[in-house]
């Protein structure tokens, strides 16, 4: 049976005001004074810290304005993911309102790969480059970076990601985990509007708050302190954006106001990606600055298509990948999952391992084969560090690099076998049993009769919710199960009603449509509250996260 645990336990903060269940929320966030939730509930543009803070600022803010005085040529080099997208739309733009001379470039994701490269930097040189600006990314592009300096370059450094030994030999290095910046958690994007925001103070940080917005969002950082300012008053400027692009991508993607972060999570931050996994990314960075309208409807388009294709691709290759489990895993005894086939999307791998991760509850590698070689995508589960588990494998392993929770490899073919086996002895030694029994968090309890449309009204002042402010999950026992059923087009949906007392409430479980088949009555069920919009009527709903026999 699932176990359900409570995110909070302790003594209830002194709150005026508010219900319980409001209270139990902000204490399990560390919001326990009334000084707290007024600067949590109502975050402002002014709360944003001091740029001149962030190391190297200063060195930055006089190159680039050496540069614009020389009319020297500035390159932006960024990634081809939503946060480099962004970074760069937020950097470009800030530097032409400067009166910079500025280009941009983001490279393949396959025929490129992550981060500064030897061919670019070559090609930049022959273009008579004279300042280069990384943004998120750049930060591990020792040998890049040299050689760029060698070949007459000045170069910046911005990025967000961990510091390595060594730092490139840059003219400016600038990240929020170097030095005493008070925020360590900015997505590159973030760096980028830091940049904006030490040239043109918040009024620049206001015309491109969004885009940050955007970033912080898709790339999974904790939407706390600065993000949590930038994603709020992103949101509300993006209801009312002045840009084509982001008005036709909103359109394609049927989002509007008022806008939260799963919109931008799930509906907008897809259909950027999906170009720089399937095509060339550098057309989300003219969606988003051109300003011309029928170009931003074309461009718009054609992400729908690509996103179409990549949704398809990927339920191709997590079948694929699905039936390939019998061969390649044995799900009782594995604490790894180790999954490779023949010349899958590199840039839809990731996405595959997410979805297997979510469904078996254990890591997952997904790997791409291809002329000897594979490259991997990792996903991972609380509690257990890939980055640490790859460490243990790294002399099996061409390359790899990332984080606790998502990495990338590659390795030479013939080594899969032994790296599955290692990958799971060294999880397995390393690892407590208790990481991988899956235990689902809710913030309190809920009767279905408070589960009303002010209910869903006062839980959007906690917006934006994710990363490090996690959506309010709610628990109501003990309901009778009056509907189940399959939905959506692989049926894998569950359409449900439940009744407690004499309140009923309609809701949704994504993934969950198995439940339908179980014949259960009652049940304990955890819970989003959302809005339900049907022939212009409003009636509140459960977005329901999982469902077990009541006890």
């Amino acid at each position: 049976m699932a176990e359900f645990r409570k995110r909070y336990a302790g003594p209830l903060a002194e709150l005026p005001g508010l219900p319980e269940w409001e209270r139990e929320l902000l204490c399990a966030r560390g919001i326990n004074t009334p000084e707290k939730a007024e600067k949590f509930l109502h975050p402002q543009l002014s709360d944003l810290h001091d740029p001149l803070r962030m190391q190297d600022m200063d060195k930055t803010l006089a190159l680039i304005r050496e540069a614009i005085a020389r009319k020297d040529r500035i390159m932006v080099y960024g990634d081809y993911d939503v946060d480099g997208v962004s970074a760069v739309t937020i950097l470009l733009e800030t530097l032409k309102e400067a009166g910079a001379v500025v280009s941009f470039r983001i490279p393949s994701r396959h025929q490129d790969g992550y981060g500064l490269n030897e061919k670019a930097i070559r090609e930049m040189a022959e273009l008579n480059i004279s300042l280069l600006i990384t943004v998120d990314c750049g930060i591990s592009n020792v040998a890049e970076v040299r050689l760029a300096k060698e070949l007459g370059m000045k170069v910046i450094v911005t990025d967000h990601h961990e510091i390595p030994p060594t730092l490139p030999p840059a003219d400016a290095v600038m990240d929020p985990l170097l030095g005493d910046y008070p925020f360590r958690r900015l997505c590159g994007a973030g760096v980028a509007l830091k940049i904006c925001q030490a040239l043109f103070g918040l009024a620049g940080v206001e015309r491109r708050i969004e885009i940050a917005a955007l970033a912080t969002v898709a790339d999974i950082v904790p939407l706390v302190d600065e993000n949590r300012v930038i994603v709020r008053e992103g949101m509300l400027r993006m209801a009312r954006t002045p840009r084509p692009g982001l008005r036709a991508l909103m359109e394609n993607a049927g989002v509007q106001a008022p806008i939260c972060s799963d919109d931008i999570a799930f509906r907008l931050a897809p259909r950027i990606n999906a170009a720089g996994r399937l095509g060339d990314a550098s057309r989300g960075v003219t969606l988003l600055t051109t300003g011309n309208p029928e170009k931003a409807k074309e461009i718009a388009a054609c992400l729908e298509e690509n996103n179409r294709q990549r949704q398809e691709t990927e339920r191709r290759i997590l079948q694929e990948a699905t039936n390939l489990l019998s061969d390649q895993a044995d799900l009782g005894a594995d604490r790894a999952l180790v999954l490779s086939g023949e010349e899958w999307n590199a840039g839809l791998i990731g996405l595959v391992a997410g979805k297997l991760c979510e469904k078996y509850y254990l890591p997952t590698v997904v790997l791409s084969r291809k002329e000897g070689q594979a490259v991997g995508s990792c996903r991972s589960i609380p509690g257990v560090n890939i980055f640490e588990a790859l460490s243990g494998c790294a002399d099996l392993l061409i390359r790899f690099g990332g984080h606790e929770q998502a990495a990338g490899l590659t390795i030479a073919e013939e080594k899969i076998p032994e790296f599955r086996r290692r990958l799971n002895q060294v999880v397995r030694e390393s690892c407590e049993a208790e990481c991988f029994q899956r235990v689902w968090e809710y913030d309190s309890e809920l009767e279905l009769s408070q589960v009303t449309l002010e209910t869903i009204e006062a839980l959007a002042e906690l917006e934006p919710t994710g990363c490090g402010n996690p959506a309010p999950v709610f628990l109501c026992r003990g309901a009778d199960l009056q509907e189940a059923r399959r939905v959506g087009k692989d049926q894998s949906h569950l359409k449900l009603t439940l009744l407690e007392g004499e309140a009923l409430r309609g809701g949704i479980g994504f993934g969950l449509g198995e439940i339908a088949d179980q014949g259960w009555t009652r049940v304990d069920a955890l819970f989003r509250p959302s809005r339900n919009e049907f022939n212009g009527r409003v009636n509140p709903q459960l977005q329901v996260q999982t469902l077990r026999p009541a006890r």
